[in-house]
């Protein structure tokens, strides 16, 4: 019996760890062939590859359901108007795309 309760405590003790460590992000849309990545009523259209690696905030979603394609905020600005893309495979690069209401462009992605 002693082993049985150990046993169960054991995969309680598991399962909360489990639970604790998934995350959930929230899912955007690729359109276009990867031109364009929408939130909601947000649309983000593609700028280029990200100028300063030290930019990369915290991941706040992914794309189409797919894990290992993933978005980040942009250190400093408004995820409503800048966000980091990223496809974590091989010889991939981390792209900036911007909301399609962002007129003016900061000096740091010019």
């Amino acid at each position: 019996m002693k082993k049985l309760s150990l046993l169960f405590a054991v995969i309680m003790l598991l399962s909360c760890f489990a639970s604790c460590n998934a995350k959930e992000y929230e899912n955007f849309q690729e359109l276009n062939n990867g031109s364009k990545i929408q939130r909601g009523n947000i649309t983000y259209s593609f700028y280029g590859a990200l100028p300063d690696y030290s930019m990369i905030g915290k991941q706040i979603g992914i794309v189409d359901g797919d894990k290992k394609h993933k978005i980040f905020e942009v250190k400093g600005f408004s995820s409503d108007e800048w966000i980091i893309e990223y496809l974590d495979v091989i010889m991939s690069v981390y792209t900036l795309y911007k909301s399609d209401t962002v007129i003016e462009i900061p000096d740091e992605f010019k």
